[in-house]
C-alpha cells in the first residue's frame, strides 16, 4: 500500500458547516427560577413566618361561607368594571367590553408567561390594531394607564402614613421614621412622573438624562448602539399630555374606584377569615401590598406579595391563621382568578376575529393559504 493512500480526504471548506450557535433560553430560565422562588416562598416561608401550619390555613379557608365568597367575587368584578373607566378614557372610542377584554387578557398573559408584562402589552397591541387604533394611540394608552396605576400605588403610602402614626401598635412605632422617609421619596417620584408627562421641559430634561445614562451603560458594556430616548420621550410626552389634559378626571375617577374596590376586597377577605384587624391596619397593609406589586420580581408578584403583605398585617396585630388565609384568598381573586377568566376572554376574541374575517376574505375571491404564526 502506497503512502498516498494513507492521507485522509478532506472535504472542501465550502462544504463544511459551522456548528449552529443556539441562543440560551434566558427568558425561560428566568421564568422557571421566578416560579420556583414564588412557590418556595408560598409553601415554605409563609408557614415559617406565621407559625401556622398548612392544615390550619386550609381549615380556615374551608370555613369561608359560600355566600361570602360570592360577594367577594362580585366586588372583584365591580372593580374590573370600574377600571374600564380609566381604560376607555386613555383610548377614546374604546367600548367597555373591549376595555374589559384588554384588562383581563393582558393580566392573564402577564401572570403566566416569562417577560409577561411585555407579552401582555404585545397582545393588547394586536387587539387594538384589529379594532382600528394606530401605534401612537396605543403607545399613549399604555403609558398613561401605567402612569396612573403607578401614581395610585405611590399615593397610597402618603395617605396611610397618618393612619399609622395614630393607630400603629408599639411593635411598629420604631418603623415610622423610615416609613416617613420612604413616603416623602415616593411623593417626589410621583411628582416627577406626573411632571414628565405634563411639561415639555420636564420631558426634555428626563429624556436627556435617560439617554446619557443609557449611552454610558452601553459603552461600558462595549456596545456602540445609538439610543434616542430623548426624542422618544418628547414625542410621547406630546401625545400623552393632550390625552391627560382632556381626560384626567375620568382617568382619576376610574383608578380611584378600582383602587377602592381592591381595598374593600382585601378587607372583606380578612373579615371572612377572622384576621382581627382594624380598618386602619387594613389600609396600611393595602398600601404595602400595592407597592409590592410594582417590582415584578415574579409573575404577578406571586410569593413576594403574599409573604410581604402577611408579614405587615401580622406586625400590625392580626391573628396569624386569619391573616394568612385572608391574604391567600385575596390573591386567589386578584391574581389567580384573572388567569382563567382572561384566558376565556382571549379565546373569545380569537374566535370572534377568525369568524368575522373569514367571510370578508371569502368575498374577495382570493384563495387562502395558511399564514403561519403571527
Amino acid at each position: 500500500m502506497s503512502a498516498s493512500t494513507l492521507v485522509p480526504v478532506v472535504a472542501p471548506a465550502s462544504n463544511v458547516r459551522a456548528p449552529r450557535r443556539r441562543t440560551p433560553p434566558t427568558p425561560w430560565l428566568r421564568y422557571v427560577v421566578a416560579v420556583a422562588a414564588a412557590t418556595t416562598l408560598i409553601l415554605l416561608a409563609i408557614p415559617a413566618m406565621s407559625g401556622v401550619p398548612w392544615t390550619t390555613i386550609g381549615a380556615t379557608l374551608g370555613a369561608v361561607p359560600a355566600t361570602g365568597l360570592s360577594v367577594l367575587v362580585l366586588v372583584w368584578a365591580v372593580g374590573l368594571l370600574a377600571h374600564t373607566i380609566t381604560l376607555t378614557a386613555a383610548l377614546p372610542g374604546l367600548s367597555r367590553r373591549r376595555a374589559l377584554t384588554l384588562s383581563l387578557t393582558g393580566s392573564a398573559v402577564s401572570n403566566v408567561l416569562p417577560l409577561g408584562g411585555a407579552a401582555g402589552v404585545a397582545l393588547n397591541y394586536r387587539m387594538a390594531r384589529t379594532w382600528g387604533y394606530d401605534r401612537n394611540q396605543f403607545a399613549a394608552y399604555t403609558v398613561v394607564t401605567n402612569v396612573w396605576d403607578i401614581l395610585a400605588k405611590l399615593a397610597l403610602p402618603i395617605l396611610a402614613l397618618p393612619l399609622l402614626v395614630l393607630t400603629a401598635p408599639a411593635a411598629v412605632t420604631q418603623l415610622l421614621g423610615p416609613v416617613a422617609v420612604a413616603t416623602v421619596l415616593l411623593a417626589l417620584v410621583a411628582a416627577l412622573v406626573l411632571a414628565t408627562f405634563l411639561s415639555p421641559k420636564a420631558a426634555h430634561v428626563v429624556g436627556t438624562v435617560a439617554e446619557r445614562l443609557a449611552t454610558a451603560v452601553l459603552r461600558g458594556c462595549g456596545s456602540q448602539r445609538q439610543v434616542h430616548l430623548h426624542q422618544h420621550m418628547t414625542d410621547l410626552q406630546s401625545g400623552c399630555s393632550r390625552l391627560v389634559r382632556k381626560s384626567w378626571r375620568q382617568l382619576s375617577l376610574g383608578m380611584a374606584l378600582y383602587t377602592g374596590t381592591l381595598l374593600l376586597l382585601l378587607w372583606g377577605c380578612l373579615q371572612l377569615t377572622g384576621a382581627g384587624l382594624s380598618p386602619t391596619a387594613v389600609v396600611a397593609g393595602f398600601a404595602i401590598e400595592r407597592l409590592l406589586t410594582m417590582p415584578g420580581l415574579t409573575p404577578g408578584g406571586a410569593g413576594v406579595v403574599e409573604v410581604g403583605l402577611s408579614s405587615a398585617l401580622l406586625l400590625l396585630g392580626g391573628l396569624p391563621a386569619g391573616v394568612v388565609a385572608g391574604v391567600l384568598l385575596y390573591r386567589a381573586l386578584t391574581f389567580g382568578l384573572e388567569i382563567p377568566v382572561g384566558g376565556l376572554g382571549l379565546l373569545a376574541w380569537w374566535w370572534t376575529r377568525r369568524h368575522l374575517t373569514a367571510p370578508a376574505v371569502a368575498e374577495t375571491g382570493l384563495a387562502t393559504t395558511p399564514a403561519g404564526p403571527a
